[in-house]
Formats: C-alpha cells, structure tokens, sequence
C-alpha cells in the first residue's frame, strides 16, 4: 500500500524535529541568563559591593551563554539537513511525476522551484520563530512573577503583536497570490521567447515582445507593491508597538520599584524578558510573506505528488521480441475531448520500416508519442513483445525503445553522455551508436569530440548536428523499437543518405522502425506506409503509395476498426 506523502515526510523529519526541539529548550531557557545575570547585578552585587560575587556571576554568565550559542547553532545545522533531507524525498516524486505525467499537467520547473522555496525556508532559520513561539507562554509566566503588572503588558503587547500579523495576511493574502501569477505568467512568456529568437529577430518581433512582456510584468510588479507596502506598514507598527511596549515596560518598572514593590534589578530583567517574549512575534510578522508562499509550495507539491510513487517497483523484463501490436488503438493529444486517430488495429514484425504520412495535423506526431509510451492512448492497447507497453516501466522499457523527435533537444552534458542516455557505458557502444548514426565525424570535427559539452555553457549546435547525435542516442543499445517524427528534416544532402542507410542497417538487425515522413528516399525503403487521413489510418505497400502520390491506380487498405 502506498505511504500518504504528509506521512512520508513526518517520517523523514520526525529524527530532526526530535533533535531540533532539544536544542531549542536549551536555547530559550538559556536566554533567562541575561535578565537573571542583570537581577543579580543590581540586586546582590551593587548592594554588597562582592567584586568576587560579579567575577564568579559573569564567569557562569558567559559559560551559560555560551552553551547558548553552540545550541543555536546546532538547531540551525538541523535546519539545514532537514532542508536537504526534503528536497532529496520532493525532488525524487517530482521527477518521478514528469516520467510519469501523460496529460502535460506536470511543470518540472515549477515544482523545483517549490521545493527550492521550502528547502530555502528551512535553511535560512525562517522556520526557528514558530518553534520558538511555544515558549513565549514561560516567558510571560517569569514576567507575572516578577509583577502583575508587568505580565499584563506583556500579555497586552503579544496580542497586539499578533492581531498585527493575523490583519497583514488577510490584507496581502489575496494580492500576493495575484501577483505571483502575473509574474509567473509574464516569466513564462520570456521563457518562450528564447527558442524563437532568430525568427523574432528577422521579423523585427523584439519591441512588440518587449511591450507585451513588460505589461505582463506591471501588473504583477504593481500587485506585488501593493502587497509590499502593506507588508511593511503592518511591520513597522509591529516594531513600533515593540519599541512602545520597551518603555511602557520600563515606566512602569520605575514606578513600581519606587513604590518599592520590585527591586531596581527587576526592571531591567523584565525589559529584556518583554524582548524575548515578543521577540518571536516579531519576527513571524517580519518574514509573514515568506512563511505563506512556503506554505503554499508545500500545499502544491502535497497536492501534485500525493498520488506519485518514489519508487515505482517492477520487475526487470528480458529484451522483447520485435512485435509491435495496435489492438483497436486511439490516438488523441491529452486533455482533449474527442480522439485526433480512430480506434484501428495493425501489427508488424522485426526488420520492418513502416513510414507514417499525412498532412500536417492529421496527428502523425501524437500516433508516435503514443507508441513510445511517451502519451497514454484514448483507447485500445499498444503491446511490444506481447507486453503492454503502456503498463512497462518506462525506466526498463526504454532501454528498448528509441525515440528521435522533429526537434531534437539535447541535455546539458557532454555528447557521450547524451548518447549513453546519462549512463555509464563503454567508449566503444558509444561509438559504435555514432558511426550507426552518421554522426561519428561530425563529432569529431567539435572541440572536444566526444566530450564535447553542450546545452547552457557548452557548444552551440546547428538542427542537424543534433538530429544526428538524437539518432546516435536513440540507436544505442540496439533498440527494438525505433521511432523517428521527420528524421530527414534537418539535414543536408549529404547526411540525409547516411541517416536513410542507418535505418536500413537498423532494419537489417532485426528493429521495428516507424517514422513520421515526406521524404521519398526514406519511404522508398519502407515496406508499408500509413497514411493518416481524417482520423482514418490506411496501409499501403510503399512503392504503391509512391505511384499514388504520383498519379492514379492504387487502392489503400483501411487498418481494422473496432468492429475487426
């Protein structure tokens, strides 16, 4: 049975709550040595005039304050490796909800920010107030035992305190959350912007962005100064109700140690216990806009990941046998209502290539990202080796399947890595994928060959570059399963012949290859085409389609609907 989330991390941090909360006993009744130190003074020493009385009381003061720091600094080291101990539990349910995410709801990005956010919130010391706040209940005891008097402004100040923090959240609630959105949306739209530079460029789009970017950002910049400026009234009045109550505090302690009802000491010692008592309030209002947006990364990530297993067991498959099979298989982009591709049926066997066409739209990439296990289908089954691939691993199932789509995007690592799948592999696989690929010389002809890095920092490479070093990475480890949306797209007239002999070498070793295509060179080397058309899929022997797409005198034949 799967472990609640919320359980899953009271597990994880129960050992540094534990630890946490020890440190934190000693710490705040380690802050009565001052007050009490300054009770001493004034009371003993002053009257006795015993300068063996102050050296022996300032002696234990600063060894108690001492053991004070060092537990300080202890809670903030478990802060820290509670923060780390987090981010380890939420970041490997977020990834693995980004594999496991077929419906395009998942953000990667946005959910590391989050744990970002919170992991950031622990390691900072932001969450030590409200572990403090237990405690300031003891502190107005002392205060009452000092005087009365003195416990009722003490009490009086912490409600004030905290009447404050509770009208800032339901003043900046609403605008924060508003504001958040905007700036999310107006940094999501220059995040889009990046990979269509060269065409905004040409068209001269740079200003026209510019604009609408900048209208985006207002409103969330003008929201969140709203938000800002109450935030820092409702604080101001906070320190200044503090600062207030500081001499209210000391007024009243003067009038009570002429009226001889507290010694001159108490004054003193109740200021500086007033500090500590109000001390944690003070700071929650402070940091109030940070403790709320942590709290709402966490009710996103509780919410996101409570269904999401860390690690989804299975058991480990032998290589499959190349047989693909389509039983009454729908094909439709997630979310949408009704299927893009009619349920139909097909199969094919080892050593085939099967080319996929159609008119832009009719859903040739969907019906490959469908087969790659990469979106779930509307209906039907897709099996490979007799197993259905949609209910396989995708960790154990990928090593079988190989998948290059029409914009090949490369991870930031070096090029062997990107062809080895970030795994650990022999120079020699890696190699032996290049050549395959027809990418072997060109990425020799880079700065570092092999270890060449790219992505963010790295070598800038042209589409084609990466198309082939996509094929390498897709071909390597022999896949049984290739899958290609318009391999031939990128490339020139030199390397697309190449990329054409690759799949037929493929072939050749026994792999099923479907690829998205309209480049006759590849097509004339398949056995069937699929031709999608108005949600219909139709076969036809390839040199029969080519004669149709050149003229009349070739009938298609439709794959089998539901009723086969």
């Amino acid at each position: 049975m799967q472990t609640p989330l919320s359980l899953q991390v009271k597990r994880q941090l129960r050992p540094f709550v534990v630890v946490l909360a020890g440190f934190t006993l000693a710490s705040n009744l380690l802050l009565l040595v001052a007050p009490l130190y300054m009770l001493q003074v004034y009371d003993r020493v002053l009257s006795s005039g015993s300068r063996d009385t102050l050296v022996w009381l300032t002696v234990l003061a600063v060894f108690l304050l001492a053991v004070y720091g060092a537990a300080e600094a202890g809670r903030r080291r478990v802060c820290t490796l509670a923060g780390d101990a987090l981010e380890n539990l939420l970041a490997r349910r977020v990834f693995t909800r980004f594999e496991q995410d077929t419906l395009g709801q998942s953000s990667l990005s946005r959910d590391m920010t989050a744990i970002s956010r919170i992991r950031n919130t622990l390691q900072n010391g932001a969450v030590l107030p409200f572990v403090d706040l237990p405690f300031t209940p003891i502190f107005l005891v002392v205060l009452f035992l000092v005087h009365p008097m003195l416990g009722f402004l003490g009490l009086a100040g912490g409600l004030l305190v905290f009447g404050v923090a509770v009208a800032a959240e339901l003043t900046t609630r609403e605008p924060a959350k508003v504001s958040q959105a905007a700036l999310r949306q107006a940094g999501d739209f220059a995040g889009g912007l990046e990979r269509q530079r060269s065409a905004m460029v040409a068209m001269g789009l740079i200003p026209a962005a510019f604009r609408r970017w900048q209208a985006q950002e207002k409103i969330g910049q003008d929201l969140a100064m709203d938000a800002a400026r109450s935030d820092g009234k409702f604080t101001a009045i906070s320190r200044s109700a503090r600062q207030i109550l500081q001499i209210c505090v000391l007024g009243g302690g003067a009038a009570l140690a002429l009226a001889q009802e507290i010694s001159p000491g108490a004054i003193v010692a109740s200021s500086i216990i007033l500090a500590r008592t109000l001390g944690p309030i003070d700071q929650i209002v402070g940091g109030w806009r940070n403790s709320v947006q942590a709290w709402s990364s966490w009710v996103q990530l509780r919410n996101g990941l409570g269904d999401v297993e860390t690690e989804p067991a299975y058991t480990p498959m032998p290589r499959p046998a190349a047989e693909l099979g389509l039983d009454r298989l729908s094909v439709a982009v997630p979310g949408a209502e009704h299927p893009l591709i009619r349920p139909f049926s097909w199969s094919v066997k080892s050593g085939q290539i099967i080319a996929i066409a159609g008119g832009n739209g009719a859903g040739k990439t969907t019906l490959l990202q469908t087969l790659s296990g990469a979106w779930m289908p509307g209906s039907g089954q897709v099996s490979l080796g007799g197993r259905n691939l949609h209910e396989w691993a995708a960790t154990d199932r990928g090593r079988y399947v190989g998948y290059v789509p029409q914009d090949v995007e490369l991870l930031p690592a070096t090029i062997a890595e990107n062809i080895a799948r970030l795994d650990a592999a022999s120079s020699d696989d890696i190699v032996a994928a290049a050549k395959q690929a027809g990418a072997h010389d060109v990425i020799l002809s880079l700065p570092d060959g092999y270890d060449t890095r790219v992505g963010p920092g790295g070598v800038h490479l042209s589409a084609g570059q990466r198309q082939l070093i996509g094929l390498a990475r897709a071909l390597y480890g022999n896949p049984v399963l290739l899958l290609l949306d318009e391999p031939t797209a990128n490339l020139d007239s030199a390397a697309a012949p190449r990329l054409v002999s690759a799949l037929v070498q493929a072939a050749e070793a026994g792999c099923i290859i479907l690829t998205a295509t309209h480049d006759r060179r590849v097509i004339e080397k398949a056995s069937t085409v699929l031709l999608v058309r108005n949600g219909e899929v139709m076969a036809a022997p390839s040199d029969q389609f080519i004669k149709l797409a050149t003229g009349p005198g070739v009938a298609t034949t439709a794959a089998k609907g539901p009723a086969a």
